[in-house]
């Protein structure tokens, strides 16, 4: 996200050294709708903390925002990392 403007940005973008642009996590719940790029991000429902427990997904909610598919039995995600239960 941009932490001028509050709004998310394309994911590349927190791959720079640009400091305006963070990596910002949610929770993620089966509910749960992503904002799309250029859209407002819901403070109160992440941090910029990367979560240490649980699996971690740090690419894949879709540009135009909506939910995420979660990985279904047997199958992994390329996004992923860490973690060993459910989130």
């Amino acid at each position: 996200m941009d932490k001028t403007t509050d709004v998310r940005v394309a994911d590349d973008r927190c791959d720079t050294s640009d400091s305006r642009y963070s990596r910002f996590w949610y929770q993620h719940t089966d509910t749960f709708v992503y904002p799309a790029i250029g859209v407002a991000v819901a403070l109160a429902a992440g941090s910029f903390l990367r979560p240490t427990s649980g699996d971690v997904f740090d690419r894949g909610a879709p540009d135009k925002g909506g939910t995420v598919s979660r990985g279904g039995l047997g199958k992994a995600r390329p996004d992923s990392s860490g973690g060993s239960s459910g989130s």
